[in-house]
């Protein structure tokens, strides 16, 4: 398989990943009146992967 091809799979995985994690923040916030710091610094780690994994595919190719 091809590096890149991996390298979108693992960006798309992060992204969902990401999705997760404000999803829980949002259901944390409305429906138990909580705000988890710990989800949306998750989801922050998760989205600065995305931008790493995108900077390093044009040296991939």
């Amino acid at each position: 398989m091809n590096i890149v091809l991996i390298a979108y799979l693992i960006i798309f995985a992060l992204f969902g990943t990401a999705a997760s994690y404000f999803v829980r923040f949002i259901y944390a916030y409305w429906v138990k009146k909580q705000m988890p710091m710990q989800h949306i610094f998750k989801a922050g780690i998760c989205i600065i992967g995305v931008l790493v994994i995108s900077a390093l595919i044009p040296l991939l190719v």
